[in-house]
């Protein structure tokens, strides 16, 4: 071992990282403390057990079931209101839709900004085939 003298006003330098030990590494004299050494694992050990991971994966996969689509397809607007948000002037359909009544706006979360604001309701969907007469 070697001993160098240092100066208290020399800064120390080291290219590895110094770690402090915890008290919990000292704590427990009965646990077995086991090592493993990389290299005793050949390599097709570890490909076999990359090609075992990679099969249950697989597996995984293959059985997945996809639901069925239970959409909806007759999604009729017609009738609701088209608003526009005061604060974002975002415009999105409103869930109001036209009655006998005359709604200028309404009071409610935007959902484009996200605000609590005043929506103006502008505008009415129409279905076209209804202003043809072939509904």
């Amino acid at each position: 071992m070697k001993i160098t003298k240092i100066n208290a006003n020399t800064s120390i330098y080291s290219k590895r990282p110094v770690f402090a030990a915890d008290d919990d590494d000292f704590d427990s004299e009965d646990e077995d403390i086991v090592v493993e050494d990389p290299e005793e694992d050949s390599v097709g050990e570890q490909i076999d057990d990359l090609s075992d991971a990679i099969e249950d994966v697989q597996d995984s996969v293959d059985e997945v079931e996809e639901d069925e689509v239970d959409i909806e397809q007759d999604v009729n607007i017609a009738g609701h209101y088209i608003a526009e948000c005061e604060r974002c002037h975002g415009i999105f359909i409103s869930p109001v839709v036209e009655s006998e009544q005359d709604i200028l706006s309404i009071d409610g979360v935007c959902p484009i900004c996200g605000k609590e604001t005043q929506q103006d309701l502008n505008w009415v969907i129409r279905d076209k085939k209804e202003e043809r007469g072939e509904v």
